[in-house]
């Protein structure tokens, strides 16, 4: 519709121009628009590619500094807990302060720390690490006198000499110590600066020390320099002007990649620097178009991508948050200007055009030089014409050329001389022309008006199939799952009954346990006291639960172990032993065994083990329910939005058989062999309608009893679903009819004969296709789905 008028527009203003003008101006015009428009197509993929670029370095970058992040700060509290687990597992004695301090200072050589603190509320503390200004580690004592000692140390961490002493240093005041007394768990600091060196900014990593009542005696408290973090970023090469800064968000600096120091002297003391004031611009420019942007750095909750101009530039930024378990919250933010990436786009776009002006220049001398050739001659034939158009039919033109003209001249030299003639049988030919053409587009009307009712008609017909079929499918599987319905609940309640006995065995077991525990803790000496903890120990390590007779097997060898080393009670002993599960090695528990009160000892333990081994049985059958129920969610889901989505074909089927458990386990032995495939484009709810009908029908064959065999496996561009079961088989004469609706072998009021058929019609639907081959004890089902759709 728009082209018809615009050829009659561009037609009369072209017929109002010379012809040499006509000849040259579109000339001109494509060459120009041929040049311009490939010019203006590498400068915009360029400025794509770019983008792409800057999105594919900020997402590393990005990737880099969280990973470096999670592993940096995350060991000063790792550290922590390896230390509190020395001091619980006796590894490390609390009160010998000396064999502390040489472990906190072997942890410095091992991990960038500035310090290890230990300090217990009754004043004691120790503590390792690097005096203001120092690179070699040293040992600090704060003694019962009050007074703390700071010692030099050799290549071992042994004390050499004494460096300094402080009268008046009292941990107790510090901010490592008190936040993990008042919150009673592990936290991080305040970040801080050093007082004499502000340029190391450092965070204290707090643990409370706790004794065997559960009672807070002290704390642990490591300081990690966050100067690190800023070497870290200056060292990742994204470009030249690039900038990575981390900010609290409260805006306070707390690494970046500039050569900035962390902090500002305000009356000549040092205060940590708000990235507002950053004497960086493209930092302080990009923060204050965060804050602009998103109201308060506290509202940023998930990375954001962005852009803004700066100085006329454009400027490319990222920002996510970081945050961890123990309360830091910070935000990452990595900007890339444009520029940088610009450089070489601008210079081809300068040449573009240099090269446009050149080709303007060229093609107006060329298109005037082969106008004058072309149209001299057009123009006698026109004078021509135009005294035919007079009524001087007898004109000629004299033009000596063999080329297009020429034969232009000599045809019109003929056109003259049969002008008269041809003028009448031309307005015949024209008055023929018209009728036949209103005839057509009579046709053509009436022809378009019955392809789209027809095209309407089978648009709505189709769509009313495709709601029937969705019907029939969900219906099938809900029948299934009708069927499911007691077997699934049968599931449930074992694991349910499961966790009813394991409570009672653990309620009893801690009530006896309580009662004991006390007593035990007054008469075991504290040598056998780590003794008993082994035992313990050994006793909640995981094993396959014994059978009668392994348990009897077990107990004669602790029997006659025991006895070998002149243990009383052998017998009593042995039973208890083989109850927990100990294996018959006790070496390492014959001083514990022989200990007078070894009975009361042994029964003592064997209800702290009750408690952990029906806490696991507990937890066994939780995640057995779950995953019950959540098959029978996965199953009963209808998928209404109707697109494909990538899926796993084994997480399919392994639904099913979930489901199916209380059928298999009557006497059905499931084989499964999955190879490495891929997940497919399909629809899972769909596939499970299919899984569920080929297994429940191989079940059924099988009579619940014989061998199910499910093989997955990757062919060529399929995936490939084999289920065979060892049941009657399927006889030849009917092998044709299966997939047929309403076809069925079961007895009346058993089945509707629609299973197959819907099967069949799902794998259609995903452009696969499903086979079967079958004698008595052995029918293979093979279903065929393409990886992509």
């Amino acid at each position: 519709m728009f082209i018809k008028p615009l050829r009659i527009f561009v037609a009369n203003k072209a017929g109002n121009l010379p012809l040499r003008k006509v000849l040259i101006i579109p000339f001109v015009l494509q060459i120009v628009g041929t040049v311009g428009l490939v010019g203006y197509l590498s400068f915009k993929n360029g400025q794509r590619a770019v983008n792409d670029l800057v999105n594919q370095l900020m997402n590393q970058v990005s990737d880099r500094v969280d990973q470096h992040l999670d592993t940096y700060l995350a060991t000063p509290q790792q550290t922590n807990q390896t230390i509190v687990n020395a001091f619980q597992m006796g590894m490390l004695n609390p009160n010998d302060f000396r064999s502390i301090g040489q472990f906190f200072w072997k942890q410095l050589q091992i991990h960038q720390f500035s310090y290890i603190n230990f300090g217990l509320k009754t004043g004691r503390y120790v503590s390792a690490g690097y005096l203001e200004g120092d690179k070699k580690a040293s040992i600090s004592e704060t003694t019962a006198d009050g007074k703390n000692y700071n010692w030099a140390t050799d290549n071992q961490g042994n004390r050499t000499h004494l460096i300094k002493v402080f009268d008046d240093y009292d941990h107790r005041t510090e901010a490592w110590y008190l936040n993990p007394i008042k919150a009673g768990q592990p936290v991080w600091s305040q970040i801080y600066l050093w007082d004499s060196t502000p340029e190391y900014i450092s965070i204290a990593a707090s643990y409370p020390i706790k004794n065997k009542n559960n009672q807070i005696v002290g704390a642990l408290g490591i300081d990690l320099l966050l100067s690190n973090i800023s070497h870290f970023l200056r060292e990742i090469n994204i470009s030249q002007s690039a900038r990575i800064f981390i900010l609290e968000r409260d805006g306070l600096v707390v690494a970046s990649s500039s050569s900035e120091q962390p902090f500002m002297l305000v009356e000549s003391k040092a205060k940590r620097l708000n990235v507002l004031q950053s004497s960086d611009e493209l930092i302080r420019k990009t923060a204050k178009h965060l804050q602009y942007k998103f109201g308060n750095f506290k509202d940023i909750k998930s990375s954001q991508e962005f852009s803004f101009n700066l100085n006329g530039e454009h400027q490319f930024v990222r920002v996510f948050p970081w945050q961890d378990r123990y309360g830091l919250d910070w935000l990452v933010v990595v900007t890339v200007p444009e520029r940088d990436f610009m450089d070489q786009i601008n210079a081809n776009t300068q040449t573009t055009i240099l090269l446009c002006i050149v080709a303007l220049f060229l093609s107006l001398q060329i298109g005037v030089l082969t106008a004058r050739w072309v149209t001299n001659p057009i123009l006698n034939l026109n004078s021509a014409a135009k005294q035919i158009a007079a009524g001087e039919l007898n004109q000629s033109v004299e033009i000596q050329r063999r080329d297009e003209v020429g034969e232009l001249a000599e045809s019109f030299n003929r056109m003259a001389a049969q002008l008269q003639t041809s003028f009448g049988e031309l307005q015949a030919l024209n008055a023929a022309l018209s009728e036949s053409q209103k005839q057509l587009e009579i046709y053509n009307q009436t022809l378009e008006e019955q392809v789209q009712q027809r095209t309407q008609e089978l648009s709505q017909a189709l769509e009313r199939l495709q709601a029937t079929q969705a019907e029939l499918i969900q219906s099938e599987k809900m029948a299934a799952l009708g069927q499911l319905v007691a077997g699934i609940a049968h599931e449930v309640n074992t694991p349910l009954g499961a966790i009813q006995a394991s409570i009672g065995n653990i309620s009893a077991a801690l009530e006896q346990a309580l009662r004991e525990f006390p007593e035990l803790l007054q008469k075991l000496p504290s040598e056998r006291l780590a003794d008993f903890f082994t035992l313990l120990a050994i006793a909640q390590q995981p094993r396959e639960p014994l059978s009668f007779r392994e348990e009897r097997q077990l107990k004669r060898q602790l029997k006659q172990a025991l006895e070998s080393k002149g243990v009383d009670n052998a017998e009593i002993l042995a039973d208890t032993l083989s109850k927990m599960g100990i294996p018959p090695e006790l070496d390492p528990l014959i001083p514990l065994l022989q200990a007078p009160d070894n009975k009361f000892i042994l029964e003592t333990a064997y209800h702290l083990s009750v408690v952990q081994n029906n806490s696991r049985n507990i937890q066994l059958a939780v995640e057995r329910a779950a995953k019950i129920v959540f098959a029978l969610k996965s199953y009963a889901r209808q998928d209404k939005s109707g697109e494909m989505v990538s899926a796993s074909i084994t997480d399919g089927i392994d639904t099913v058989l979930t489901l199916y458990q209380n059928q298999i386990k009557r006497g059905v032995d499931v084989r499964k062999t999955y190879g490495s495939v891929t997940q497919i484009l399909c629809y899972p709810e769909e596939l499970t309608q299919v899984w569920s009908n080929l297994i429940s029908n191989g079940i059924q064959a099988m009579n619940y009893q014989g061998e199910l065999a499910i093989a997955v496996s990757q062919q060529d561009e399929y995936v490939v679903v084999e289920i065979t079961d060892s049941g009657v088989g399927i006889p030849p004469e009917i092998q044709h009819k299966i997939f047929e609706p309403f076809f069925t072998t079961k007895p009346a009021g058993e089945g509707s004969g629609l299973g197959l058929d819907i099967v069949r019609k799902i794998v259609d639907k995903h452009r696969g296709k499903i086979e079967v081959q079958s004698h008595p004890g052995h029918t293979t089902f093979s279903v065929w789905l393409p990886i992509t759709a």
